[in-house]
């Protein structure tokens, strides 16, 4: 405290202990109270008794924590001189404000927090520097900090901020937490496993754009051809994806080998491989699965000194779950490659698919078929020549309706002909031939990507999915992986194409039809034609009109059948009407 404090607070002890105060300053003259006038006056003067002992000492050993009336005191009895005030309760605590202050004795002060009451102001003390403010100046903050803290923002500050705070602690640790599960779960942060988790996940890229399905542009199948072709093209893919197996089985135990070895563990099949330091058993080797085994690579310690022939409890656990987590690595490996697998499949029907639909557009309405045999009967051709009817002719349905060019279309993509009987007018291969092809080749696609087994349960990673483990198998409990097949089965996207495939067939022969309908009126008389009987005419006499009228009636035939079109495009097929014309013809 400064010095004529201290004077002070002396002299004020000394008068209450009954002693003589010392000569600090001369005594004030005494000055009357005012009787009258609005403003009251607080002055320092001697006709105010002094505390009692006794009161000074209640309001300090109850602690007094009444701000206004700890200041009424202090310009009431100006006697006291000044008190001593610390903070009521911690820092810490949700009641603590720089208000909060109880009257305590100069032993109990806090000498890095406490603050002096006088007259004349309030003095703090904090961190050895002093700040006064006047007595009244102090009051009326304290009388605005009173009405701050009842506006909301400020009196809920404090559950606000211990609410804030305690969900960020809890935020954080759960997120803490889930950081160790990845830690421990996720392959792809593992620095051994995630650059194999890559290339796998690379090479499926790569190999899901390959098609399963090859269709040359612009030409013409026979059915026939069609399936040999595909045949063909699978031959190619099945070798790519033998190669593409092979080199994941190679990438993924690998990756396998390098996890384990880190773990502090030797895989088993090093033990069988020639090129490996350790050998076979029966060449003085170490036996897989016991405790040297899994030291062997962990330190420079001498092999040939006294090990274990068994390993630990806690080492076989460890070496369990590693090798159980190796397995589940194997496992992603294999969904990884049957994805892909399933995409390629589905990829490739569904490119089945939009070669059907965009031959489908082509198809003409049953208007412009019509319109065709019309024209035919009305304006028949003239005969050709002999010679180009062997070529293979093929015309598109406004060139054969109008005689005239037209734009280049597509081609059909598959071809059938006509099939002439007396009852009817059919097609060889029929709607029923080209559906079954059609399944053989999807089923073929299926079959060929099914071809790639899965890893699991490859005895290639038995090191890992059965390890060996004090020189006993450990029981294979993993699986044989995913069911490609069940994928099939269940997958309604999948089954939906095929359903449209089979939808676009019908369609290509629901026109087909309609074409062999507009030509019903040929197979009537092809139909009369071959239920004469020619033996019964010979014995018939005829006039000239009969003879007459008959050659004019086989001569329209004869020019009709020869007007019709030797290959007509209907969209997705070709009709070749070459085998009809020829029954035809000879018919009259």
């Amino acid at each position: 405290l400064p010095d004529h404090l201290q004077h002070k607070q002396a002299a004020m002890n000394g008068s209450a202990n009954g002693e003589a105060p010392p000569s600090i300053s001369p005594t004030p003259p005494k000055e009357p109270r005012p009787t009258s006038g609005s403003r009251r006056l607080h002055t320092r003067g001697a006709t105010i008794a002094a505390p009692k002992v006794q009161d000074i000492t209640d309001l300090v050993n109850a602690g007094f924590r009444d701000i206004p009336q700890i200041v009424q005191i202090v310009r009431q009895k100006p006697g006291i001189g000044f008190l001593y005030m610390t903070p009521a309760v911690a820092h810490s605590s949700i009641e603590y404000n720089p208000y909060n202050l109880k009257i305590v004795s100069h032993e109990n002060i806090d000498r890095n927090d406490y603050s002096t009451t006088s007259q004349k102001g309030v003095t703090h003390v904090q961190g050895g520097e002093a700040e006064f403010t006047e007595l009244d100046r102090w009051e009326q903050e304290y009388r605005y900090y009173q009405q701050l803290i009842k506006i909301p923002v400020f009196y809920l500050f404090r559950k606000w901020k211990a609410f804030t705070t305690w969900r960020k602690n809890v935020r954080h640790k759960k997120i803490m937490q889930c950081r160790k599960r990845l830690n421990e779960n996720l392959f792809i942060v593992n620095a051994s496993l995630r650059p194999a988790l890559l290339n796998v996940r690379e090479m499926c890229y790569r190999i899901s754009d390959m098609g399963l399905c090859k269709v040359e542009k612009g030409r013409t199948y026979t059915l026939e051809d069609f399936r040999q072709a595909q045949i063909t093209q699978l031959t190619e893919v099945a070798g790519r994806l033998s190669e593409f197996r092979d080199l994941v089985k190679e990438v993924v135990r690998s990756a396998c080998r390098t996890a384990l070895l880190e773990a502090g563990f030797t895989p088993d099949d090093y033990f069988y491989d020639t090129d490996t330091p350790g050998g076979y058993p029966e060449d003085g080797g170490l036996a897989p699965g016991t405790a040297m085994s899994s030291m062997l690579l962990q330190s420079d310690m001498d092999i040939y000194g006294d090990a274990p022939d068994k390993m630990t409890y806690t080492e076989q656990a460890n070496k369990r779950s590693h090798c159980r987590r190796l397995t589940c690595f194997i496992r992603l490996a294999d969904y990884l490659v049957v994805n892909t697998m399933h995409v390629l499949a589905v990829n490739s029907v569904s490119t089945l698919l939009n070669y059907l639909t965009e031959q489908l557009q082509n198809t003409p309405t049953q208007a412009i078929i019509q319109g065709w045999v019309d024209d035919i009967r009305q304006q028949p051709k003239e005969e050709e020549e002999e010679e180009d009817d062997k070529k293979t002719e093929t015309v598109t349905a406004a060139s054969v309706a109008l005689g005239e060019e037209s734009e280049a279309v597509l081609p059909p993509l598959f071809l059938t002909e006509f099939q002439l009987h007396t009852t009817l007018i059919d097609f060889q291969p029929d709607l029923n031939d080209f559906q079954e092809g059609q399944g053989e080749v999807i089923r073929r696609f299926q079959d060929a990507v099914l071809s790639v087994a899965n890893l699991v349960p490859d005895s290639y990673f038995d090191a890992f999915t059965r390890p060996i483990i004090n020189n006993k198998f450990e029981e294979k409990t993993c699986g044989e992986g995913p069911s490609l097949a069940t994928m099939f089965e269940d997958d309604k996207h999948l089954q939906g194409i095929i359903h449209n495939i089979r939808d676009s067939v019908s369609a290509a022969f629901a026109a087909a039809s309609q074409y062999a309908e507009a030509l019903e009126p040929f197979r009537l008389f092809y139909q009369e034609n071959e239920a004469l009987d020619l033996e019964a005419i010979k014995e018939q006499d005829h006039d000239v009109a009969f003879f007459a009228e008959s050659l004019q009636r086989y001569h329209q035939q004869h020019r009709e059948a020869v007007a019709i079109a030797v290959q007509q495009a209907l969209g997705m097929l070709m009709v070749d009407a070459k085998k009809l014309k020829n029954d035809l013809i000879p018919s009259p």
